[in-house]
């Protein structure tokens, strides 16, 4: 195996490795929910845990204690310095408890702020007995309190697991070094042991705290999938009650105008033609539906073979000559002769070619001059379809935004391949989404990539990319 084969083969499991971690993108709506969950889950969780310090305080205090020093036995008694010493520590866990409750009442707080009150509840819980133990001259290994804890708070705030891992690492860290940075042996263990009780408490913390973590990953992705697909539900629901009855509010109409009169109808063609237009929107649309829900259940069918992307294209020009002419267009190739051959299915391919270039001829204005061109890039044939129309306005003006509510830069422009995206002009036909969603679906089932470049009246240049031949295993 050579290093061009070596190459291809890392290249190619990159690429499936990619695929699989590559779960669905949230929305700007979805970020929205989430940080309004997450600040109402940190309230419930901070008055909770609040109670649930006071009674434990307040049994230790007036219950436990008590009974332990009525036993006269000088190992279970508690020196009244230790009792003033633990009123202390709950004292300041509740007090920190409360802290955060007063910053989290406030009505404007951003994902940052709700951040640090999460991570200043792990240190209002957690951290501060630690720092009274280091205080007292040693160090607490209480694995069981740690457990309890960040468990509850799984529990509660199933989201943002980044965040727990923090707080997990901030307490850990607290505790390495307190014991070896400060030389404080672990509270009630022999020296002889201090070693091997930390190795085994960090190791079952590490792989405990480490299984918390993965739930809350795991649930968010599903929560994301879940949340995703009623928004686009709704989107669905939208669309197909305003796309599907214009076209048949547009033949009614007509059709009310033919009866209102009382003569005999005689219908001009220009009327018939209208119509047939209109039920040929409709069919459009509903195709459409039906074709990208049986790709998203079922995939998308292939038969790969070498093809030249010259005579695809060629074939494809033929295609379009009448309608280039209706619309007063024209084409241009600018392929290059020596262009590799492509793995590719031709029908699917050109299914592709005719999506845009439809799309270009249908929402630009007469006169448009459609561009085709492909150059080989490493591995992959770059194709390009441009044209020099109005552009696609909604491309700059609805970017999505990340989590922390800056503009992405990473693809910002591949939401308009989203199976029902409008953009904000809810005006634009739902069947530019979702052909345009077929196009994503049948080059990344090919193992390339699809994207678009656009600017108000500069034109629009869509761009996919597709495995040379010779990338073939």
């Amino acid at each position: 195996m050579g290093l061009p084969s070596i190459y291809q083969f890392c290249q190619r499991w990159q690429q499936r490795i990619s695929l699989a971690r590559a779960g669905p993108q949230p929305s700007a709506a979805y970020y929205a929910w989430r940080q309004q969950f997450v600040q109402e889950r940190l309230r419930l969780g901070l008055w909770g845990g609040g109670l649930f310090l006071l009674v434990l305080a307040v049994l230790s205090v007036g219950l436990i204690i008590p009974a332990l020093n009525r036993t006269g036995q000088a190992d279970l008694m508690v020196p009244r310095g230790d009792v003033m010493a633990m009123l202390c520590m709950e004292v300041s866990r509740l007090l920190g408890v409360a802290l955060c409750l007063i910053f989290l009442s406030s009505k404007t707080l951003s994902l940052s702020q709700i951040r640090w009150i999460f991570w200043g509840t792990t240190g209002a819980v957690m951290i501060i007995p630690q720092v009274h133990h280091i205080l007292a001259g040693e160090t607490n290994l209480d694995f069981g309190g740690w457990s309890f804890f960040f468990l509850f708070q799984a529990i509660v705030i199933p989201v943002q697991w980044r965040w727990h891992v923090v707080a997990q690492i901030c307490l850990l860290s607290v505790i390495s070094v307190s014991m070896w940075g400060l030389g404080l042996d672990a509270r009630g263990l022999p020296q002889a042991v201090q070693l091997p009780a930390y190795v085994m408490v960090m190791l079952l913390a590490i792989v405990g705290f480490g299984m918390a973590d993965l739930g809350v990953c795991l649930y968010e992705r599903l929560l994301i999938s879940e949340f995703e697909l009623r928004q686009r539900q709704q989107q669905l629901l939208y669309a197909v009650s305003h796309d599907l009855r214009n076209p048949v509010t547009g033949t009614l109409m007509l059709l009310n105008n033919l009866l209102l009169g009382d003569e005999k109808v005689t219908l001009d063609r220009t009327v018939i033609a209208r119509m047939a237009k209109s039920q040929e929107q409709q069919l459009q649309l509903i195709n459409s539906l039906l074709e990208v829900h049986s790709q998203n259940l079922n995939g998308v069918s292939l038969q790969v073979r070498s093809l030249s992307l010259n005579n695809l294209v060629k074939d494809i020009t033929e295609d379009f000559e009448l309608r280039l002419k209706q619309a007063r267009g024209q084409m241009v190739v600018a392929l290059p002769a020596d262009l590799p051959h492509v793995s590719a299915d031709a029908v699917q391919l050109h299914r592709v070619y005719d999506n845009l270039i439809s799309n270009a001829l249908q929402y630009n204005p007469s006169g448009l001059c459609v561009t085709l061109d492909a150059s080989q890039q490493g591995h992959y044939v770059h194709c390009t379809v441009s044209d020099n129309g109005k552009g696609i306005h909604e491309l700059t003006s609805d970017r999505p935004q990340s989590a922390s509510g800056q503009l992405s830069q990473a693809d910002p422009n591949q939401w308009i391949f989203d199976r029902y995206s409008r953009g904000r002009n809810h005006h634009q036909p739902l069947h530019l989404g979702l052909g345009l969603n077929i196009c994503k679906q049948i080059i990344e089932a090919h193992g390339g990539q699809i994207g678009v470049e656009s600017a108000a009246n500069q034109g629009t240049t869509f761009w996919f990319t597709l495995p040379v031949e010779s990338a073939l295993p």
